[in-house]
């Protein structure tokens, strides 16, 4: 027979969101409980990306994207100074390299504008200022995007829940759940057996499985997450300090086109780029996370040359590979966040970039949805 376990708010999945929430809905509740299919926090999305603090320019205006990575935003660079998360307020050029970009780059300075985040335009001589080994037509500066150690964030969200009463159980790994009078009861696979949690609001962050487990528990087929894989490569260490700034090209069809990130070191790295995985079952993306990095690698360079013109193939070194879960809901592609309550069944799904910016905004709204 499993033992039961009543709480106040169950937090399904540790990756930065669902830390985030836990923390939030930790100063609310006595009895927090979040529980962690694998040994730690971080271990899928959250900790396979580019660790930037996006500034919100890439997503539609009135869209939950682009609403939360602003308020995201504000708060986090705060968050991080406080509680002593490194972090790196570097700045951001989206270029047009040649005559042919700027109309494009026009574009983008609009609907910044738009949203009013704080951007300048800048000519050719102004770029050669800032970054030395850059040569651009023009570019947008956006002087708040960031990079952030995103593990040690993590880190003090998991402090501050143990600090606030919370209760985080890694190897729990959560089989079903179904609503039983006003509770959600919730089976969980554990190291010492199966246990059932009962809570009368339980947040679904279980990121790359969250549309799943929101269409088992709710009983429908609406949602689903489509699997998105972005690979990344790290230079050679003569581009460490190469660039000050980020520096992306402008966006592609498909995403924002292979662009240089950086790490609080200076080190620079490529990507990612845009791969569909053909498997739609989350349970079975373990294959995704290996590649073939020696024929990736002259294609990477190629699309990196358009800002590092004498890079050569082999400066690239293999890096990470991340999984984004792309929702559709009803079979149509929703490019957006989905926050939602079904009687306190609160789902976080479609949860990738701005995630990580967002993360604490996110929390905001779940304990407003809570």
């Amino acid at each position: 027979m499993s033992e039961k376990i009543h709480c106040d708010a169950l937090i399904i999945g540790a990756g930065v969101v669902g830390l985030a929430a836990a923390a939030r809905l930790a100063q609310d509740y006595s009895h927090v409980i979040l529980v962690e299919a694998h040994d730690g926090f971080g271990r899928e999305t959250s900790s396979r990306n580019s660790e930037v603090i996006h500034s919100g320019i890439h997503y539609p205006a009135g869209s939950l994207k682009t609403e939360l990575c602003l308020l995201g935003q504000k708060a986090l660079y705060p968050f991080a100074r406080k509680h002593e998360v490194p972090f790196r307020e570097c700045g951001k050029l989206v270029v047009a390299v040649d005559a042919s970009e700027v109309d494009k780059l026009e574009s983008i300075a609009a609907h910044v504008r738009e949203l009013g985040v704080r951007h300048e335009l800048l000519g050719g001589e102004q770029i050669a200022e800032r970054e030395k080994n850059l040569r651009a037509r023009a570019a947008l500066y956006f002087p708040e995007t960031g990079i952030i150690d995103s593990h040690s964030l993590m880190g003090v969200l998991e402090s501050q829940i143990a600090s606030r009463g919370g209760l985080i159980a890694y190897h729990h790994r959560v089989q079903s759940a179904e609503r039983v009078g006003q509770e959600w009861v919730v089976r969980v696979e554990s190291p010492t057996g199966n246990l059932e949690i009962a809570a009368p609001r339980v947040v679904n962050a279980a990121g790359l499985g969250g549309a799943a487990l929101s269409n088992q528990t709710l009983e429908t087929s609406r949602y689903e997450h489509r699997f998105c894989r972005g690979r990344y490569f790290q230079l050679s260490s003569r581009y460490q300090n190469y660039f000050r700034h980020l520096v992306y090209p402008l966006p592609q069809a498909h995403g924002l086109g292979v662009h240089t990130t950086l790490d609080l070191e200076g080190f620079m790295k490529l990507g990612p780029d845009v791969e569909w995985c053909s498997d739609s079952d989350w349970a079975n993306l373990a294959p995704y996370y290996l590649c073939d990095w020696e024929t990736l690698r002259p294609q990477f360079a190629q699309a990196a040359r358009k800002l590092l013109p004498d890079l050569a193939d082999s400066d690239l070194t293999p890096g990470t590979v991340g999984i984004r879960p792309k929702l559709f809901i009803d079979a149509k592609a929703h490019p957006d966040f989905l926050i939602e309550n079904h009687g306190g069944w609160i789902h976080c799904l479609g949860i990738e970039s701005p995630g990580l910016t967002a993360a604490l905004a996110i929390a905001e709204k779940v304990a407003e949805l809570a």
